[in-house]
C-alpha cells in the first residue's frame, strides 16, 4: 500500500515504476479504445511536468496508477498520451444523412443576463489568506480542499457524496476547480458555488489566485462520435443529448441518429476483433465471448422497446425553491424507441451453467443469485467504469426479453449506444442498460456502483441534497428505492412548444404526441386536453406492432384533432391571437394515471418524473393553416420543460452560461470522432 505523495518528483517517480512493473508482468490488458485521451493536473507553484505515453492497452493502466496515487497531488502534473501512429481497424459504420432539418437557431442570451461576476464567489475578508502551498497539502480522503477563483473550500465531508463519484473529487483534491469545470461545464448552472460558499475557509492571495488559473485538464472527450444537429444536448461532457420532441411523432421507430443518448462517460471506440464479453459468478462457469461467439453460439432474438432515462424531464424540479445536484438536467426528451436485435441474457447464461428454466418457474431460489450486475468498457479520468444491475428474474424469465444486443433498427450498434454490445432489460430504465458491455456478474446483492447505489434513487420530497444527500449516506437510505421499473408517462409532442400555429379559416387542432409505461405495462389511454387539464377527451391511439400482455415494452403514439370551442373560434374570427395550454395524461394497464403536479412526489435527485408536461402555443387566424413557426420568445433551447420556459438560466445546461466559458466545447475532436 502506498500513501499519497506531497511531492511531484515522488509521485512521477513512483508512478513510472510501478507503471513498468505493471506492464512487464503483462497484468494490465484492455480492448483498443480511445476513449482516454491526454489528461493532465498543474499545480503552477512547482512548474514540473511528467508525461507519459502508450498504446490504447495501457493508457487505462497508466489512468489507474495516476488514480491510486491521487492524480491530483498537490502540486503534479501528469499526462497520458496515445501514440499518433494508432489506427484502428475498424472504421465505423456510416453516418446517417441527417433526416430532418436542423433546429431553428434560438438565440443564446448567457452573455447578456449575466455580469462578469457570475459564478464569482463573493468578497470575505474575514476569512484568512491561505496559500496555494497549503491548499496543496490537502489533497487525500482525511483533508480535501479545492480553490475556485481566489477562494478556498474544505470539502471532506463531501467525498461520499460527490454525485460525479469519489475519485474524481479525489483526483482534483488540492487544486483549482475551475480547469475541470470547464471540461465539467454543468457545475456554471449557478448554483453550485452558492452551496459551496458553505464551506468556505479562506481566500488565496491575488498572486496565488492568477497562478491557479493556469491550471490544465486534458479533455478525454475529443473521440466522442459527431451527433445529428437535431440531438440536443443537455451536457457536452459527457455527451447527453435528447431529440427534438416534436420529431417523435414522425417516427415511430426512432431514428438511430436520434435517439436520445445518455453517456455517463467518454464514448469507447472499440475494435470489435479484440472485443470480449466476460460472465461469471455465482453459480456459473466463468466464460468469455468474443462478438463472433455471440453471433454464432446462439439464436438471434430481436424485441422492440422504448428507453426513458430515470432522470427523464429533471429541469422541471430545478425551480427557485428546489434545486437539482445531479447532471444531466434533462428537459423532456430523453425517450426513444428502437427494435434491438442480439441474443437473450438466459440463453447466454444457460451455457453457463445456470439452470435458467428452473429459477424462472421459482422451482430454483437460490439465495446467492438475486441481481445481474453490468460493467462496461467506458471509464473515468481514473480508471473506473460505469457499472450497474437487474434483478437475476428479469434476465431469466423466458417473457422479460432481455438480450445482450449487437443490432440497433437492423443495424450494428452506433458507439454512442453501445458498440459492440450492450444490454436490454425492457420496461426497465435506460441506466440499468449497460452500453459497451464488458462483464457480466451474477451475484447476491445488486451493483455497488454509484449510479446504482447513489445516482438514481427516489427520495422523499423533504430530503434535499444539500443538507442531506451531500453528507452521504443519508438517514433512512430503505426510504428511497433505487430505480428500476418505470411509471407512466405521456408528452404532447405537436404542436411543438412555445410555437405560433396559422388557423386562417380553421376550427379545429391536432394534438400528437407519446406515451410509455414501464415494467411492460399498456398504455390503455391517453386523454388530452387544450385548456390546461379543465376539460379532457380521449385520444386515439397508435402502435404498429403487436406485443402481449405485460410485454408492452414499446410506446404508443396518440393524436386528437379537436373542434375548436365557440368562444376561440369567435376569437379567431375577430383576427385574435388565442392562447392554449395543451396537455395530456396516460392511464396504464393497472389504471396508474399521470399525476398532475410535480410537488408531492418531488425528489432530490429528479428520477421518475411524469407529471402532465404542458405545451404552451399561440393559434394566430393570419398564417395558413398548419403553418407552424416558433415564436418570439428568446429560448435558448429547441425543448423546454413544462409550461414553456426555463425557471433557471440554462444557456444550454452550464456549456454557454458563464461568460468566462463561452468557447465551443466541441471544437476540438479527434479522427476516431467520425466512427458512428
Amino acid at each position: 500500500k502506498i500513501s499519497f505523495c506531497n511531492s511531484y518528483r515522488r509521485v512521477s517517480i513512483e508512478v513510472n515504476k510501478l507503471l513498468s512493473m505493471l506492464l512487464s508482468r503483462s497484468l494490465l490488458k484492455h480492448s483498443r479504445s480511445a476513449a482516454v485521451r491526454a489528461f493532465s493536473t498543474v499545480a503552477p507553484n512547482t512548474g514540473g511536468e511528467s508525461t507519459f505515453k502508450g498504446k490504447h492497452n495501457s493508457a487505462f493502466a497508466t489512468l489507474g496508477a495516476a488514480a491510486l496515487f491521487g492524480a491530483a497531488a498537490a502540486g503534479t502534473m501528469t499526462a497520458l498520451e496515445e501514440e499518433s501512429t494508432y489506427e484502428s481497424d475498424y472504421k465505423g459504420q456510416a453516418r446517417p444523412k441527417q433526416k430532418y432539418p436542423s433546429p431553428e437557431h434560438n438565440p443564446l442570451h448567457a452573455k447578456d443576463s449575466h455580469n462578469s461576476e457570475y459564478n464569482t464567489p463573493p468578497p470575505r475578508p474575514d476569512l484568512p489568506t491561505i496559500s496555494i502551498d497549503d491548499v496543496a497539502e490537502h489533497c487525500d480522503e482525511a483533508s480535501l480542499w479545492y480553490t475556485f477563483r481566489g477562494a478556498v473550500y474544505d470539502l471532506t465531508f463531501f467525498y461520499h457524496g460527490h454525485p460525479g463519484g469519489e475519485p474524481r473529487l479525489l483526483m482534483a483534491a488540492g487544486q483549482d476547480l475551475e480547469p475541470y469545470w470547464e471540461v465539467y461545464r454543468q457545475h456554471f448552472r449557478g448554483h453550485v458555488v452558492p452551496w459551496m460558499e458553505k464551506y468556505r475557509i479562506g481566500n488565496l492571495s491575488p498572486e496565488d489566485a492568477e497562478k491557479a488559473k493556469k491550471g490544465q485538464f486534458g479533455d478525454m472527450f475529443e473521440t466522442d462520435p459527431i451527433r445529428d444537429p437535431n440531438n440536443l444536448p443537455c451536457t457536452v461532457k459527457p455527451w447527453c443529448g435528447e431529440p427534438r420532441i416534436d420529431l417523435l411523432t414522425k417516427d415511430y421507430i426512432t431514428p438511430n441518429e436520434l435517439f436520445y443518448v445518455r453517456n455517463h462517460l467518454a464514448v469507447p471506440d472499440i475494435d470489435p476483433a479484440e472485443y470480449v464479453l466476460i460472465v461469471k459468478g455465482k453459480g456459473i462457469k466463468k466464460h468469455k465471448f468474443t462478438l463472433e461467439d455471440l453471433k454464432t453460439k446462439f439464436p438471434k432474438f430481436e424485441v422492440t422497446t422504448t428507453l426513458q432515462c430515470a432522470g427523464n424531464r429533471r429541469e422541471d424540479m430545478h425551480d427557485d425553491d428546489h434545486k437539482i445536484f445531479i447532471a444531466p438536467h434533462w428537459v423532456v426528451g430523453a425517450m426513444s424507441t428502437a427494435k434491438w436485435g442480439g441474443v437473450r441474457m438466459r440463453d447466454v447464461l444457460k451455457h453457463c451453467g445456470m439452470d435458467v428454466d428452473a429459477m424462472a418457474l421459482g422451482e430454483s431460489t437460490p439465495d446467492n443469485i438475486k441481481h445481474l450486475q453490468f460493467e462496461g468498457y467506458d471509464t473515468d479520468e481514473t480508471g473506473l467504469c460505469y457499472g450497474g444491475s437487474i434483478p437475476i428474474d428479469k434476465a431469466v424469465d423466458g417473457l422479460g426479453d432481455a438480450i445482450f444486443a449487437f443490432e440497433m433498427n437492423d443495424k450494428p450498434l452506433p458507439r454512442d449506444h453501445g458498440f459492440p454490445v450492450r444490454a436490454i432489460a425492457p420496461g426497465h430504465a435506460g441506466a440499468r442498460q449497460c452500453k459497451w458491455l464488458h462483464k457480466v456478474i451474477v451475484s447476491d446483492r445488486d451493483s455497488q456502483k454509484s449510479w446504482q447505489q447513489k445516482s438514481y434513487r427516489g427520495f422523499a420530497p423533504d430530503i434535499n441534497f444539500e443538507e442531506d444527500l451531500s453528507h452521504w449516506p443519508p438517514p433512512r437510505l430503505d426510504q428511497a428505492p433505487i430505480v428500476q421499473e418505470m411509471p407512466v408517462q405521456s408528452l404532447v409532442c405537436n404542436p411543438p412548444q412555445n410555437s405560433l400555429v396559422g388557423m386562417k379559416d380553421a376550427t379545429d387542432i391536432t394534438v400528437k404526441g407519446v406515451a410509455w409505461s414501464g415494467g411492460g405495462r399498456k398504455v390503455e389511454r391517453v386523454d388530452v386536453s387544450i385548456d390546461g387539464g379543465k376539460t379532457w377527451t380521449a385520444a386515439e391511439l397508435y402502435k404498429p406492432i403487436e406485443q402481449r400482455r405485460n410485454r408492452h415494452w414499446a410506446w404508443t403514439h396518440f393524436n386528437k384533432t379537436l373542434v375548436l370551442p365557440e368562444e376561440i373560434r369567435k376569437r379567431l374570427a375577430r383576427g385574435e391571437q388565442v392562447k392554449l395550454d395543451i396537455t395530456s395524461k396516460a392511464m396504464n394497464s393497472d389504471f396508474n394515471v399521470q399525476p398532475e403536479r410535480m410537488e408531492p412526489y418531488w425528489n432530490a435527485r429528479g428520477v421518475c418524473i411524469n407529471h402532465w408536461y404542458h405545451v404552451k402555443t399561440i393559434l394566430d387566424p393570419n398564417r395558413q393553416k398548419e403553418d407552424i413557426q416558433h415564436d418570439s420568445t428568446e429560448n435558448e433551447f429547441s425543448n423546454t420543460p413544462s409550461g414553456g420556459k426555463f425557471t433557471q438560466p440554462w444557456g444550454q445546461h452550464g456549456w454557454t452560461i458563464d461568460p468566462e466559458h463561452q468557447s465551443d466545447p466541441k471544437a476540438h475532436v479527434e479522427p476516431e470522432s467520425a466512427h458512428f
